[in-house]
C-alpha cells in the first residue's frame, strides 16, 4: 500500500506550484501589457498618419515661394520673427517653430457646372495670354485670362468668407479677400524678397495683386505696395488666405493647430484672432498630445516631421511616442 506525502513533500509541491503560478501570471500580465501597448502603438500610427496626410493637403495648394517660419511663444503669440523656410536649420528650427504660408484658392479654381456648355467652367484659368496684355506702368497691368470666369471665383470665394463670417465677403476682390500672385518663372510664385513679397508681418506685399474685374476673363491687377519692378508671367494665382500650423502648449505636451482666414497682404496675423484685435482669424486644432513638430525645406520639397504621445493615463509610465515623416511636394 502506497504511503501518504508527508509534511515536507507536501510543502514541497506547493512551493513549486506557488512559484509556477507566480511565474504564469508574470508571463500572461506581460503578454497582456504587451497587447495593450502593440494596440495603442497601432492607434498613435494611423492618427499620425492621418495628421501628416491632413498637413499634406492643406500645403499641396501653397505658394511654394511664399512659405515662411516663424517664431510664437507657448500660448501661439508670435513676435513678428521670421525666415523663409528655406533657411531653417538644426539650431534655429526650435525658434521658428511655425510654418506658414500663402494658400491659393482651390475650389474657386475648380469652378462649377456649366449647363450650357455641359462642362464644368474653371473659375480661373491659371494663364494669361501675354499679347493682349496692357501695361499701365508703376505694376499696374490689365490682364486676359482665357477659360475664366471671375463671376464663380467670386461667387465660391464669397461664399466661403460669408461661411465664416468674414467682413467683405460681398465682394472678395475689391476688399481685398482674394488677390492675384503671379507664378514666377519657376511656377512657385513671384519673388523677390521674402521681406517684401507677400506682406508677412507688415512688410511689403510687391507681388501681390489686387484685382478689378472688367469681365469674366479680364481682370485690371495693381501690386498692393509699389516697387516698380514687377514683371508679367504667363501664370498666375488666386490667393485667398494665409495658413499657420502653430503649437500651442497644453499640459505637458502641445496642441498642433491650423489657422486660418487671415489676410497678410492687408496686415493681418494668424495670433490676432486669438487677443480680440481681429476677429476675421480662425483656427482649428487639427492634432493633440505632439511632443515635436519639425519641418524644412530640401531642394524644394518640404519634410513634415512630428512625433505624437499616447493619451491613454494608464500608460504614462511607458512614455509611447510615435514619430513619422513626410515629404511634401
Amino acid at each position: 500500500m502506497k504511503k501518504s506525502f508527508t509534511l515536507l513533500e507536501l510543502i514541497i509541491v506547493i512551493v513549486i506550484l506557488g512559484i509556477l503560478g507566480t511565474i504564469s501570471i508574470e508571463i500572461l500580465q506581460k503578454l497582456a501589457n504587451n497587447y495593450v501597448m502593440q494596440k495603442e502603438m497601432n492607434k498613435l500610427a494611423f492618427k499620425t498618419d492621418l495628421v501628416l496626410n491632413t498637413i499634406a493637403a492643406k500645403l499641396k495648394t501653397r505658394i511654394k515661394n511664399s512659405v515662411i517660419a516663424s517664431h510664437c511663444d507657448n500660448n501661439g503669440n508670435s513676435n513678428g520673427d521670421f525666415i523663409s523656410v528655406s533657411r531653417i536649420t538644426p539650431l534655429n528650427s526650435n525658434y521658428y517653430n511655425v510654418l506658414e504660408w500663402i494658400n491659393y484658392s482651390i475650389y474657386s479654381k475648380r469652378g462649377m457646372w456649366n449647363t450650357n456648355l455641359k462642362r464644368v467652367q474653371p473659375g480661373w484659368s491659371g494663364f494669361v495670354d501675354l499679347k493682349k496684355t496692357v501695361i499701365y506702368g508703376n505694376d499696374k497691368y490689365e490682364i486676359e485670362t482665357p477659360d475664366s470666369n471671375f463671376s464663380i471665383v467670386q461667387a465660391i470665394d464669397g461664399n466661403w468668407a460669408d461661411a465664416w463670417g468674414i467682413n467683405g465677403s460681398n465682394d472678395v476682390f475689391n476688399n481685398k479677400l482674394d488677390v492675384l500672385i503671379f507664378s514666377g518663372a519657376d511656377g512657385r510664385g513671384d519673388f523677390s524678397d521674402i521681406n517684401d513679397s507677400y506682406g508677412w508681418y507688415e512688410h511689403n506685399a510687391t507681388r501681390v495683386f489686387s484685382i478689378q474685374k472688367n469681365n469674366d476673363i479680364n481682370l485690371t491687377v495693381d501690386a498692393i505696395d509699389k516697387s516698380d519692378s514687377t514683371t508679367i508671367y504667363e501664370g498666375y494665382y488666386i490667393a485667398n488666405t494665409a495658413m499657420a500650423l502653430v503649437p500651442v502648449k497644453s499640459g505637458d505636451d502641445y496642441n498642433l493647430t491650423l489657422r486660418f482666414n487671415y489676410y497678410p497682404w492687408k496686415g493681418k496675423h494668424h495670433y490676432d484672432g486669438l487677443d480680440g484685435n481681429y476677429s476675421e482669424g480662425n483656427s482649428s486644432v487639427i492634432a493633440t498630445h505632439v511632443t515635436k513638430f519639425k519641418f524644412k525645406e530640401e531642394n524644394g520639397l518640404l519634410r513634415i516631421y512630428l512625433c505624437l504621445t499616447s493619451e491613454n493615463k494608464k500608460l504614462k509610465e511607458y512614455n509611447l511616442t510615435l514619430c513619422k515623416e513626410k515629404v511634401v511636394f
